[in-house]
């Protein structure tokens, strides 16, 4: 098994593959046949492997490939129950139902808490529901693994976002629970104040230095983590001694005696006012690239309409395993054009990308992504500064990923060593020159190169073409590609 699919375990296939691959375990094979027929009226490209005893259980565990596992509750050698566990241990985003003859309103709650997502009663009129069922579990593991990596997102960014300002004194302060400030550190004298101006007054007393039209809302948040314990930060503007208004954010932390009632609320203030004028100055630099960016966002649109035709181009010449491959090849195309994008974004001038950086970030990436045939395959990149536009880069980057693939997938076979050169120069008559060459076994006779008949071939000639340029191909001790376009 690929490690690529086994990354997957766990997770619904994508719409464009409409492929599940499941474990059936049930010791009755009668039973499993009814399943198995259920299953495939709903789901045509279903790929069932069918589990009846410890040694196959454990081995399609190890083995990850697999999306749904449909279990019985009472089987020989294990019950539904320890299946689930042990699924879920190791893949908790594979959605397992439960589908069972033996089962009790007991066992279902419990399997419920240990995260099983769908519970069939195994009967004559049941089978039919299975599909449903089957449907509901994975579309409910794929929404809670998104929902999953949305959380971790925010929380990565929050935490980054706080640590931008972690240098920063902030003013700490405690508040009782009638709202009356206990403690406030001496910073808040950065404020224009004294401690001893704040200490034994309300909240709501202090809380006329803040604009009005932050007041109310400042005071309801701090209301809301006194009363319900929602921590979270809040921002509002605040009047300093001299006038001057600061941008102030609030985080605060309910306190709790050792009964665990609520004794007050600490909080930390932070000044975020520098922060604030940079965000407005980046708005500001946003919206004079505004039209700029409208159009790049015309051509990633066009690009994803590239992208679903490379697909559809790979799945009419997909017949049995090589599909996976071809996905893959695919997979390499869309990263391809997505990394010029990325390039794009980064870069100061939306116009151009420096082509150089970005044949070696795509390089590395492809030797990773074929590592088990690259791994003897010494790399050498000879451009320096050369920039192109998008409607250049696009197209010479899928050009260059195909020649790139071919190499690394057919010129070294059984991972013999070799050699493979990239030279990317601007000519000064202000032509681009690209030179791919390697070492290998070279292209077979067989192959014309005037009407090539694989995709690959296919590919770089008409990329070739929408460049307008001229490309030439030598089998000479390996394959060497030549390409010269304006």
């Amino acid at each position: 098994m690929n490690e690529e699919k086994k990354e997957k375990a766990g997770v619904p296939s994508s719409e464009k593959e409409e492929i599940i691959w499941a474990l059936l375990i049930d010791d009755n094979p009668d039973d499993r046949q009814l399943v198995l027929r259920e299953l495939q009226k709903s789901f045509p490209r279903i790929k069932v492997q069918e589990i009846i005893d410890e040694q196959g259980f454990t081995a399609a565990l190890n083995q990850g490939k697999f999306d749904l596992v449909i279990t019985d509750y009472k089987l020989g050698w294990i019950t539904g129950l320890e299946v689930l566990q042990r699924v879920k241990e190791k893949y908790p985003y594979c959605a397992v139902v439960m589908f069972t003859a033996t089962g009790s309103e007991e066992i279902a709650v419990e399997a419920m808490k240990e995260g099983l997502d769908e519970y069939v009663l195994k009967s004559a009129k049941h089978f039919v529901r299975l599909p449903v069922a089957v449907r509901a579990a994975l579309t409910k593991e794929m929404q809670r693994k998104k929902v999953d990596e949305m959380q971790k997102r925010l929380e990565e960014s929050e935490t980054k976002y706080r640590s931008l300002t972690e240098n920063i004194n902030d003013i700490i302060y405690a508040v009782n629970q009638e709202g009356v400030i206990t403690y406030i550190s001496p910073q808040v004298k950065r404020l224009g104040f004294s401690p001893e101006e704040f200490i034994g007054k309300s909240l709501s007393e202090i809380a006329r230095n803040i604009l009005e039209e932050d007041r109310e809302r400042m005071l309801s948040d701090f209301a809301k983590v006194l009363q319900n314990g929602q921590e979270r930060p809040t921002e509002y503007r605040f009047v300093s001694r001299d006038g001057s208004v600061h941008w102030l954010e609030d985080f605060g932390r309910v306190q709790y005696d050792q009964n665990g009632r609520p004794t007050g609320i600490i909080s930390v203030l932070r000044d975020i006012t520098k922060e604030k004028e940079a965000y407005e100055k980046l708005q500001q630099s946003l919206r004079e690239k505004e039209v700029l960016l409208r159009e790049i966002h015309h051509r990633v649109k066009n690009n994803m309409q590239i992208m679903a035709s490379l697909l559809r181009l790979q799945a009419r010449q997909a017949e049995d395993e090589k599909t996976m491959e071809l996905f893959r090849e695919s997979q390499a195309r869309i990263r391809t054009m997505a990394l010029v994008h990325e390039r794009l974004y980064q870069s100061q001038d939306f116009s151009q990308i420096d082509f150089s950086d970005y044949i070696q970030h795509m390089a590395l990436h492809l030797m990773s992504l074929y590592h088990e045939r690259s791994k003897n395959v010494d790399l050498e990149i000879k451009s320096e500064g050369v920039k192109l536009d998008i409607n250049k880069a696009i197209p010479c980057a899928l050009l260059l990923n195909e020649i790139i693939t071919n190499a690394l997938k057919h010129a070294f076979p059984e991972a013999q060593p070799g050699k493979l050169g990239i030279v990317f120069e601007k000519k000064p008559e202000g032509k681009y020159s690209l030179q791919v060459k390697d070492n290998g076994i070279g292209l077979p006779l067989e192959i014309n190169l005037a009407k090539p008949e694989t995709l690959g071939l296919q590919l770089i000639t008409d990329l070739a073409f929408q460049l307008g340029g001229e490309l030439k191909i030598y089998r000479n001790g390996g394959t060497t590609y030549e390409l010269t376009f304006s």
